[in-house]
């Protein structure tokens, strides 16, 4: 019988029951309550007593009352499966930061290096498959160690996921491929507006392009980190920074878009170079702070990105007050990207995995919405139907 994971199967007191679950059809969510041994690195076959139940994944910031993420530790979980299986996999996320991971004895995955002082810790950001034989054994005794002291999160956000070899490179194969679609859409766009910019010297197409440009290196720099396949011994430090201030210039980039786009429906200059200013300066503190402290401020500037995107929805729906009957072109864009983006930022914020497929998907469509809306407001694109539309001349006219 099919059984649906993630709605029966928990861990309880370091162990995992999955003797019912069909790997055939199903993947398991190594989630629920694992023996966890707070500030000690201890390898396999020996653990010591000690060790507490624990939630995983959980950041260490959400379990300690100071909030710290800095530290180390062991989770341990014992999953039983049912006998007949050759070899399963395992789909490990980006934990926080470096970790070591073995099943019965065997080391299947690590990522950077795991110690006990900053010194000892090399952090290391990267998704990955691991595939490991079971020998016809139906215990899998799991040892993971953590270790974090150069970012402000520590732990584990994200899902692990076992399933069958085949199941699980089919996932990452899926959401691989998508974020690779992803990145060359959005670089053929940015490169195509700026030769409208070259052709038109049209400010909202230099904007666009840039943003497009600026989310591609977002793309390759984040969630799949598809940087690391390409170039394994990037530096952590150039990632992680590379990936915030990619999202900090996204939001300049938007932010002079909207004020281009919509300055004649009410967009405010002040409003805009003040979002501008905000996002520079978080763009110094990320280029000249160590990441243990600028990833701290992380929670604080999604509130102002928040504020960006609800800035754009409402430019949006102001066009719509002014009648402009092509900003409905507009406001698609505008209503995936709040969706998308209000996703990224809660996925964040608490603990539940990214589905990859969708974000890639949602982000690409929202891209070419509003490249297909510049293109009429740019006139490069005429309809049959042109009163309906929002074109170049209601958006740029003066007075």
């Amino acid at each position: 019988m099919v059984v649906a994971c993630q709605a029966q199967f928990q861990a309880e007191s370091g162990v995992l029951d999955a003797r019912a679950l069909d790997f055939a059809q199903n993947k398991l969510a190594l989630r629920g309550y694992w023996t966890f041994y707070d500030q000690e690195l201890l390898t396999p076959p020996v653990l010591q007593h000690g060790g507490v139940n624990e939630y995983f994944p959980q950041t260490w910031n959400e379990r300690r009352k100071d909030g710290s993420g800095i530290g180390f530790g062991t989770y341990a979980l014992r999953v039983l499966v049912a006998g007949g299986m050759d070899s399963l996999a395992l789909e490990i996320p980006q934990l926080y930061n470096c970790y070591s991971l073995w099943i019965n004895g065997e080391l299947v995955a690590s990522a950077g290096k795991v110690g006990t002082s900053k010194k000892a810790t090399m952090p290391y950001w990267t998704h990955q498959v691991a595939t490991f034989s079971l020998r016809e054994k139906d215990t899998l005794d799991i040892v993971l160690q953590i270790a974090n002291f150069h970012h402000h999160k520590g732990g584990a956000k994200d899902l692990i996921y076992m399933a069958t070899p085949q199941r699980t490179a089919a996932h990452f194969n899926l959401a691989t491929t998508t974020n690779i679609i992803a990145i060359i859409v959005l670089l053929l766009e940015g490169i195509f507006f700026l030769i409208i910019f070259i052709v038109k010297r049209k400010s909202a197409a230099l904007c666009f392009a840039l943003l497009c440009i600026t989310w591609s290196v977002r793309a390759l720099f984040s969630n799949l980190y598809l940087v690391v396949g390409f170039f394994p011994d990037i530096s952590w430090n150039l990632l992680v920074r590379v990936e915030y201030m990619s999202l900090y210039f996204a939001m300049i980039w938007s932010n002079m878009l909207l004020y281009f786009l919509f300055k004649n429906v009410g967009s405010s200059l002040v409003m805009a170079y003040t979002l501008i200013a905000i996002n520079m300066l978080f763009v110094v503190f990320t280029l000249f702070a160590p990441p243990l402290i600028f990833t701290k401020w992380i929670s604080l500037y999604l509130g102002v990105a928040a504020i960006t995107v609800l800035y754009g929805a409402v430019m949006v729906v102001r066009a719509l007050f002014f009648e402009h009957a092509g900003a409905w072109f507009l406001m698609a864009s505008i209503l995936i990207g709040v969706i998308m983006f209000g996703y990224d930022i809660v996925a964040y914020q608490l603990t539940f995995s990214y589905n990859f497929v969708f974000l890639n998907i949602g982000y690409t469509v929202m891209f070419v919405l509003v490249m297909m809306a510049l293109l009429f407001h740019l006139n490069i694109l005429k309809s049959n139907h042109a009163d309906t539309l929002l074109t170049y001349d209601d958006l740029f006219r003066k007075g």
